[in-house]
Parts: structure tokens; C-alpha cells; sequence
């Protein structure tokens, strides 16, 4: 043996050892991946392959999908489950660190930053795996498959919610403007219906209980930690009529996009904030408060009004329903600022295509295939009907009619937090392939959108409240959405280092930084603070952005329409 072939061997047993090193995340696929070329799924081995999962769309108990009941059910049927770590700290930070390090987990929901994934070659596409291995994942989305390539004609992440027409909610899963019930009980139920009467209502709770339980009253808190400031700012697309389509108001006939962050709408929101600021209604912290922190404060029954998006402020409000006292919950009303104004808090029918979950560059095939297939299961409308009903017998029933519907009982055990947690509801029912809408026997995808479970899903407390307002459900004071073929227009991809991509930066940097200073200004400094705001958002190159939503915008509802045909 000479030097040189020494080197070759030793550089031949280097490259085994990093692809036996790299072949998967858990110690079964790496076992597979050294033994066998096949590509051999769990379900045809009985082996199980476990990957890791990070999801970064929000805190939460680190957990094996195998775990649940649920996720047992899928192990067995496919010989895979996830090991699910979720985000701490700050998202763009963590997903900044994968990018530069180029190590990624198997699977990932880089949540907001799922462009500066795919921009970086983080995610594989997934078209083939979709084509070769996954029929019902290419049936559930048949409508949406175009709008999930990106320029480059590739599919690299799935998302969650392929619409399959619209029923609409019997309770609030979006935007809203919430008020304790004690607070509305005491005060004989007011409707408030514009934004002055919603903090009239504040003021006058406040100024009579300065403090709950000892403690001292807050009128009104605000989410503005991290990515999640747009809790506080886009308020002002709310109240002018317009539902969630993020940075930009979408003109309904000519489908183009305008920035409304130096509107007067924005002026007037802020110029509201800075009133309740300066009558001590407005939480000092909610510039400081972190993520869990702000769900804390809601937990402990001294906010008496804040508004947030029903998903993000889940945790702390079903926390709230599952004690005995239903005037610690929260009730939400349709506000805006003029009552003239039609409220668009309601989702209209849409798709979003990002953010959702990727396989990473660097999986083995044979773990890309096995992957796909877990997902591809998932897709099956049997198991869409667990995820989101669970088992007859157990956590429904069907009558002769064949309509789905829980009996009390169920829909008691199904509300609680633990056994969401346990069965795998909690886990599985979003962030994956999941379709929303109706099943094709008729049945609400989601339970609580079907009129037998709706109908008795209300206690006592909610009856009263129902009664009060003259609802038969709690979106019963909310409009039906219009129609908009391109819905959500924050689903628009942005090329990192694009002037798009910069105008987002510079502005959330703008708003965070001058937000504060504004809201906190003497009212006699108002006019000053915001003309200094103005000034330099003239700067930013918002005509970019404003082009990109519209590019988006026009192509999807082109898109939309044609799927129809």
C-alpha cells in the first residue's frame, strides 16, 4: 500500500462515516438507511422511523407524535412519527441559525421565515415525491397546486387548510375585539360597535373597578412581541372594513394593492391609543411583554379589553373556558371605526401556501419517500375525519342520516385541554395537511361548524350572553366575508434581499421602534411624533412591495378562476 491509496482509504472511510452520520435523525432510520438500498417504508418493514420535527409556528410541549392516540394510530400505519421540538425565543434568530449553519431537522415550519428558507435552498422540492408517492395529498389540493409552486414552478413546503367550500364559524377563530363578560354583564350588555365605543366601555369599567382581585385594572393590553406585532398594527385595515390580507389594502375592483401604514387610518388608530395612553388605560408593558407573558396577563382576569386574532390568543382563552366562572371569559365583537362600515373579520374562502411544513436539503430519498407517504396518509379523508372528528363511538357519533354530531358529553371531554393534548387534536389537527370546509358526505370538516354540535355546544354562561345579544352563535354580530379570489394577500412570497423584502424590514423596524414613542406622547405631541413617523416611512421603497402583492394578488385570483373550470 503506498501513501496516496492510504489517503484514498482513509478519505473513502471518512465519506462512509458522514453518510452513515447524515442519514437520518433517529437511531432506527440511520440502522436503515446503513443496511438497505430499498427504499422500505415502516409499513412494509414494521420498523419505526422516527424524524425530528421543528416547528417554529409557536411555543408548546416538545412531544412524539406517537405519544397521542392519534399519532400511535399513524405509526402503526406507516412506521413513522415525529419527535416535535417547538420554537423558544425568537423565530428569524433560530431559522437564521439553520440557514448559516446549513444544518436543518428532517421537517420544518420556518413560519415567517419560510421565504429565507426557500431562498436559501433549505427546503427539497417537493413536486415528484408529490406526483410518484402521494395521491391524496395531490387530490386534497388539487385546486391549490399551482398556487403552491414558486417561480421556479417547484412546490416546497404544504400548508395547512386546502378550502373545500365555506361554512361559516359558530365561533371566532380570527380577529376580534374582546371584552371580559364580567365587564359586559356589569354594564347590562353594551354592543359596542366603533372603536370610540369600544374603549367608552373600557373607560367607564375601569374608572368604576380600579382594581380585580387586588390587583390593578388594565384597560387594555397589546401582543407586540417578535413577529407577532401585527397584533398591534394592523388594526387599522380591521377597522376601516378590510379582512386580514396583511401589509396592504386590496382594492376590490381593480385587485391592486396599497400600503396603509402612513394612511389616516393608521394615524387614527395610533391617535386612539394615544388618548387611552394618557387616560391610563392603555399596559404600560405591551412594548416589553414576551409572548407568554401577554397570555399570562389575559389569564389572570385583570385585562378588560384587547384585540388579537382568536388562534394566537387560543391558549389563554381556553384556559379561561375550562374554569367554572364564565364571566372570566372573553366575548368578541366586530368593531370599526364608523358604524357605516361593514366589518370583514370573517376569513372569506381562501388558501394559504405559506407557511408550511418542508422536507430539508440533505434527507436520504428513502426518508423523503417515507415522509411523504406519512403526509400522503394524513391526506386520506379517513384520517382528515380523525383529525379533526376522531373516533365514532368515541368522541362522535352519526345518525341514521348519516350527520356527524357529539353528545354532551363529548363535546365536554373533547373542549378540555388535557384530552385534546393526549388524543393528539392538539398536535395533529393543524400545521399539517389538513382541508377545511365540508367532507363530501356533507359533514363539517370541523366540528364546531356543524349545526348539531354548534347548537349544543353553549352552556349555561354562554347562553346568557347568547340571549343577551340575540345571537344564535358567537359570529352571530359578524358580517358574511365578500369574496376575494386571492385571499390572504400576505401570502405573497417575498425574495429575500428584494426591495420588497427590505420595505417589510425597514417598516417593521420603523413601527417597532416609533410605535412607542408615539402611543406614549404627550397628546399635545401627537401631531409632531406622527409627522416624524411619516417622514421617514416616506423613505421606505414601498412602491416594490406594493407591486409584488399586486403581481400576486391579480395572478391568484386568475388562477382561482380558472381552477373553476
Amino acid at each position: 500500500m503506498n501513501e496516496r491509496n492510504g489517503w484514498l482509504l482513509l478519505l473513502l472511510a471518512l465519506l462512509l462515516f458522514a453518510l452513515v452520520a447524515c442519514s437520518g435523525d433517529s437511531e432506527e432510520a440511520s440502522k436503515d438507511d446503513t443496511d438497505s438500498d430499498n427504499t422500505e417504508t415502516g409499513e412494509d418493514s414494521g420498523e419505526v422511523f422516527t424524524y425530528h420535527f421543528f416547528d417554529a409556528s409557536g411555543p408548546g410541549e416538545d412531544i412524539n407524535t406517537a405519544e397521542t392516540t392519534l399519532g400511535k394510530m399513524f405509526e402503526e400505519e406507516t412506521g413513522v412519527n415525529f419527535d416535535i421540538e417547538h420554537i423558544v425565543g425568537d423565530v428569524n434568530q433560530k431559522i437564521g441559525t439553520m440557514i448559516a449553519s446549513g444544518e436543518y431537522p428532517t421537517l420544518l415550519n420556518a413560519e415567517q421565515s419560510t421565504d429565507a428558507v426557500i431562498d436559501a435552498g433549505g427546503f427539497i422540492p417537493l413536486n415528484d415525491l408529490i406526483d410518484e408517492y402521494a395521491p391524496n395529498l395531490k387530490e386534497m389540493y388539487a385546486p391549490y397546486l399551482e398556487m403552491m409552486k414558486r417561480d421556479d414552478g417547484n412546490i416546497y413546503v404544504i400548508s395547512s387548510g386546502a378550502a373545500h367550500g365555506y361554512k361559516k364559524p359558530a365561533n371566532l377563530n380570527q380577529g376580534a375585539w374582546w371584552i371580559k363578560r364580567d365587564v359586559l354583564k356589569e354594564l347590562g350588555y353594551p354592543e359596542p360597535k366603533t372603536l370610540d365605543q369600544y374603549f367608552d366601555i373600557i373607560e367607564e369599567y375601569t374608572t368604576a373597578n380600579p382594581q380585580i382581585d387586588g390587583a390593578d385594572t388594565i384597560g387594555f393590553t397589546a401582543l407586540t412581541h417578535d413577529w407577532r406585532f401585527f397584533a398591534l398594527s394592523n388594526q387599522p385595515m380591521h377597522l376601516a372594513g378590510y379582512p386580514n390580507d396583511g401589509g396592504a389594502l386590496i382594492d376590490m375592483g381593480t385587485q391592486e394593492a396599497e400600503v396603509y401604514n402612513d394612511k389616516d387610518i393608521t394615524k387614527r388608530w395610533l391617535q386612539k391609543l394615544n388618548e387611552v395612553n394618557d387616560k391610563g388605560l392603555f399596559d404600560q408593558e405591551s412594548f416589553t411583554q414576551n409572548y407568554d407573558e401577554y397570555l399570562a396577563k389575559i389569564t389572570s382576569g385583570r385585562v378588560v379589553g384587547f384585540f388579537d386574532y382568536r388562534w394566537q390568543a387560543g391558549q389563554a382563552l381556553n384556559t379561561l373556558q375550562e374554569d367554572d366562572d364564565p364571566y372570566n371569559d372573553y366575548m368578541g365583537f366586530p368593531v370599526v371605526f364608523d358604524e357605516d362600515v361593514k366589518d370583514q373579520y370573517l376569513d372569506p374562502t381562501g388558501f394559504t401556501a405559506s407557511p408550511g411544513i418542508g422536507i430539508t436539503v440533505g434527507t436520504p430519498e428513502e426518508d423523503q419517500i417515507r415522509i411523504i407517504k406519512f403526509l400522503d396518509h394524513m391526506a386520506k379523508e379517513e384520517s382528515q375525519k380523525l383529525i379533526t372528528w376522531g373516533i365514532e363511538g368515541e368522541t362522535y357519533e352519526v345518525d341514521e342520516d348519516g350527520r356527524y354530531y357529539r353528545t354532551e358529553e363529548q363535546i365536554e371531554e373533547t373542549s378540555k385541554t388535557e384530552f385534546r393534548d393526549s388524543f393528539g387534536f392538539s398536535t395533529l389537527e393543524w400545521g399539517w395537511p389538513r382541508m377545511n370546509g365540508e367532507y363530501a358526505d356533507g359533514n363539517a370538516v370541523e366540528p364546531p361548524k356543524q349545526e348539531e354540535v354548534a347548537s349544543m355546544m353553549y352552556d349555561e354562561g354562554d347562553q346568557e350572553f347568547l340571549d343577551a345579544y340575540e345571537i344564535d352563535t358567537f359570529t352571530g354580530l359578524f358580517s358574511e366575508p365578500d369574496e376575494r379570489p386571492w385571499y390572504p394577500a400576505y401570502d405573497a412570497p417575498i425574495e429575500t434581499g428584494s426591495e420588497a423584502q427590505l420595505y417589510e424590514q425597514q417598516l417593521d423596524d420603523l413601527m417597532k421602534r416609533k410605535f412607542p414613542e408615539i402611543i406614549f406622547a404627550d397628546p399635545g405631541e401627537f401631531d409632531q411624533q406622527w409627522g416624524a413617523y411619516a417622514e421617514e416611512f416616506s423613505g421606505l421603497p414601498k412602491e416594490a412591495y406594493e407591486k409584488v402583492i399586486t403581481d400576486f394578488v391579480q395572478n391568484k385570483a386568475k388562477l382561482m378562476e380558472s381552477s373553476k373550470e
